[in-house]
Formats: C-alpha cells, sequence, structure tokens
C-alpha cells in the first residue's frame, strides 16, 4: 500500500501544502492535521478514505513528514490542495518517533 500511496503522491506532488517547522510534534502537528471538522467528516463518510502520514529521512539530516487523506478504492489523494500537506522539520518528538516506530507510514484511521 506504501508504494501506492507514493506514486499518488507524486502525481499531486506541487499542489500540496509546506510548512517548516523546527520539530514535528505528533499530537500537535499530525493528530491535528487530521482533526480538521472536514477530513474528519469525509473520513466518518467514506470507509475507502484512510488518514496517512509518511515520514521520510532527508539527506539534510532534517524530515518530511506528509499528511494527506488516500482512497483505497481509487488509488488517488483526495484534494490535495485542500487535505494533504508537507511538513519539513529538522527533529521528531519523542511521540511521533513513537508511533512511526521505525516505519515508513502510520495509518490514523
Amino acid at each position: 500500500m506504501l508504494t501506492l500511496i507514493k506514486k499518488a503522491l507524486r502525481a499531486v506532488w506541487n499542489l500540496l501544502k509546506r510548512i517548516v517547522l523546527h520539530i514535528c510534534r505528533f499530537f500537535a502537528n499530525i493528530v491535528k492535521f487530521f482533526r480538521n471538522p472536514s477530513r474528519l467528516e469525509k473520513l466518518r463518510q467514506d470507509e475507502n478514505l484512510i488518514a496517512v502520514a509518511i515520514k521520510e529521512n532527508l539527506d539534510s539530516g532534517n524530515y518530511q513528514v506528509v499528511e494527506c487523506l488516500f482512497n483505497k478504492e481509487t488509488g488517488n489523494i483526495v484534494n490535495p490542495e485542500e487535505d494533504a500537506q508537507i511538513i519539513e522539520a529538522e527533529d521528531l518528538d519523542t511521540d511521533t518517533e513513537r508511533q512511526f516506530n521505525g516505519k515508513e507510514m502510520v495509518i490514523l484511521k
């Protein structure tokens, strides 16, 4: 599934909003993004949607976390201009590290 999601992200990469942080905090940044009322409603209404966060270690030593809603049935990122974003951070807090637990992807729903 990770490969499919990455392929879908490449197709919409230039549309994604980017934010830069010193530290990416799991609850303050990642969970808060998905708790947006309109995103929650989309997740409730469509059982094919999942909330996904993908972490990548950059060559610079920084991190990139992509958050998006992914439709498992169509293989598409849902509304990338509004419901997806990229966080670039120098570091990750301990909650973020624990949630990813050495994995590239976390599914929050």
